[in-house]
């Protein structure tokens, strides 16, 4: 074998291998590439503005995904007690490894997702300055019987009264937007046992306060890929009333999500370049 043939064959198998070795790439599918062709198409600028730096995702690898696919990322990773940054020194090291990263030449945008709610007496406000966005959602809420936050997504969550709860749970997420965010992900969550009670909990009243405090504060309306919130009615509703939508995935590992969710919203909804947000740090 001529050693041009074997060279074109060995690097033929090494770009297989790295194609394999890259689970943080978008699958290049027909599908994926028609539906962003289509998001581009309407003049949209996609971002990830929910990648957590975990599971094997780096800063360095959410920047080759930007490359390869053109949909913007952004990173974070969770704030709070109990929580991989859980203080102002951790949090440093993470702006400081996380800005190292650069996609198409430009530092990746750096925000964190806060999980306690005095967490904007706690940062450092020289380091909030440094962050680019801030992202919650409302996904703890109260105490645990042994004092700890409440995680309403963890398996043994019961609630007798679900309109009293409902009720609480209203005043949670107002009370959230009313922080210094940028972003509100996952919203109008509900915990499994109460879920298939959506439409009931969710009334269009409730969704409306939601919906009205987020375009008053300016904070984005995430859609989450690989979520079922929020659902089509409090989307719709929300594009009418004038609010702002980003995009996330939420990752655990460094696996790319599908998006399908994503394109489905901005279809069902007619997104516009300006029904997007750009977060910033109030």
């Amino acid at each position: 074998m001529r050693f041009t043939t074997r060279l074109l064959i060995c690097l033929a198998a090494a770009t297989l291998v790295r194609a394999e070795d890259q689970p943080y790439l978008y699958p290049q599918t027909d599908a994926f590439n028609q539906n962003l062709a289509k998001a581009q198409a309407r003049g949209l600028t996609l971002t990830d503005y929910h990648i957590h730096i975990r599971g094997g995702m780096t800063p360095e690898k959410a920047a080759l995904r930007q490359e390869r696919s053109g949909i913007k990322s952004a990173v974070l990773e969770n704030l709070g007690r109990e929580w991989p940054l859980s203080n102002n020194v951790a949090l440093a090291t993470f702006i400081d490894a996380s800005a190292q990263a650069r996609a198409n030449g430009q530092k990746l945008p750096i925000g964190l997702q806060v999980n306690d709610r005095d967490w904007f007496t706690q940062i450092d406000p020289a380091l909030l300055k440094r962050l680019d966005f801030v992202l919650a959602d409302t996904m703890i809420m109260g105490v645990t019987a042994e004092g700890k936050p409440r995680r309403l997504w963890l398996p043994g969550i019961t609630i007798d009264d679900p309109e009293a709860w409902m009720r609480q749970y209203l005043a949670h997420n107002l009370r959230i937007l009313d922080e210094p965010i940028s972003i509100l992900a996952n919203p109008t969550y509900l915990p499994p046992c109460i879920s298939n009670r959506y439409d009931q909990l969710w009334t269009e009243p409730r969704m409306k306060q939601v919906i009205a405090k987020a375009v008053e504060k300016g904070v984005a309306l995430e859609i989450q890929a690989g979520s079922d919130y929020p659902k089509p009615a409090f989307l719709k509703l929300a594009k009418s009333m004038g609010a702002k939508f980003s995009f996330g995935s939420n990752n655990f590992d460094d696996k790319a999500k599908n998006l399908s969710r994503w394109f489905e919203a901005i279809e069902l909804i007619d997104l516009q370049p300006a029904d997007l947000a750009s977060p910033k740090k109030p």
